[in-house]
């Protein structure tokens, strides 16, 4: 039997095994901050239950996530409510290779399958610290910009599963003398790799809108916006790992744009559907309580600091939900579909 991270979004140590027993622990790197993001493989363990045993309350309510191939996950459990630091599983006689993950990994080459199905051309935006191309796209011709992002912190999968929504709902028409600027992958280096990206040293991606960004992403997205009329910027996230607020989908609160907000929530709820999951204005994180306080080099402040800036913000999804507003593919990306239809009713109302 091997466990394995050597993968895309690979994340894991082994402490210990101990018969069926296998003892582990989140992989840190350079994250300055005890985070939860985990995701290995199994290969060689047919016909055996092993149980997986973590060294924090990593694991999610429906248990792991399972796949077969590090594209396609699902959740191990139907039902609701497992969550602890630990789950079994049974390797079926068939099951020579299988991947496990904290949550609904989302793979880069998903959103280039999903790029290519819609024949959507990308564009290189810069070269990744480790030489990688980074891409975005560019959608509609006006000259009022919108910049969409996720994944400012590598492990947020939920966010890039949102984006992926709004696009589909953009691909219908952009707004009338708009643009649509879109960087699916903001730590691109962090997704590959499979790092935690929150709380990076000497400061994540999205603490690096200052004068001399360390990461060339976010040159690139500081650039994008010194040189462009960006109105309008959402940040698409991840919450913590789950409890309290972290089980919702919700809007981090700003007094940049505080009254912006409050007329795209109010648009935002009625667009729900029944296919999406649910937000409620009520769930948005106020300004200046727990983590949310002070004037931080971020993504949505930076582009509130210039004059055409009239609304940004980040939106968190759940990388569980509730009981009864679970977290599903289907049910996230139908939340971006929302979110910009929510947004083209605000912009309607401006």
């Amino acid at each position: 039997m091997k466990i394995d991270c050597n993968f895309e979004g690979g994340n894991v140590k082994v402490e210990k095994t101990d018969g069926n027993n296998v003892y582990l622990s989140c992989d840190q790197r350079d994250t300055t901050s005890k985070w939860f993001y985990w995701c290995f493989s199994v290969d060689g363990a047919e016909n055996t239950t092993l149980n997986f045993i973590f060294d924090d309350n990593v694991v999610g309510y429906f248990g792991s996530a399972v796949s077969y191939d590090n594209y396609n996950y699902k959740w191990q459990y139907g039902d609701f409510g497992h969550n602890g630091n630990m789950f079994s599983y049974s390797f079926g006689e068939n099951e020579q290779k299988v991947y496990f993950a904290h949550d609904l990994a989302y793979r880069t080459q998903r959103f280039f399958d999903f790029c290519k199905e819609k024949n959507i051309g990308l564009k290189q935006l810069c070269k990744s610290e480790k030489g990688r191309s980074v891409s975005y796209l560019r959608l509609g011709g006006g000259e009022k910009t919108i910049l969409l992002t996720s994944r400012h912190h590598a492990c947020e999968s939920t966010g890039t599963y949102v984006l992926q929504g709004c696009i589909e709902e953009l691909l219908k028409g952009v707004p009338a003398s708009y643009s649509v600027v879109c960087i699916p992958f903001a730590d691109y280096d962090g997704v590959v790799d499979g790092d935690q990206g929150k709380d990076r040293y000497p400061h994540d991606h999205n603490r690096d809108y200052t004068e001399n960004p360390v990461y060339n992403t976010v040159k690139s997205i500081k650039s994008i916006i010194d040189s462009e009329n960006v109105v309008y910027g959402f940040d698409f996230h991840s919450p913590s790992h789950l409890g309290n607020h972290n089980d919702n989908v919700f809007i981090v609160r700003n007094t940049k744009c505080e009254k912006e907000i409050e007329k795209f929530a109010e648009c935002f709820e009625k667009e729900i559907t029944g296919n999406s999951l649910k937000y409620k204005a009520e769930n948005d994180f106020p300004v200046n309580f727990g983590w949310n306080k002070g004037d931080k080099p971020t993504f949505y402040n930076y582009i509130m600091s210039k004059p055409c800036g009239k609304a940004a913000f980040t939106l968190e999804t759940a990388y569980f939900g509730k009981e009864d507003n679970a977290f599903s593919a289907d049910g996230a990306t139908e939340l971006g579909r929302c979110f910009i239809r929510a947004f083209e009713k605000y912009i309607e109302k401006e």
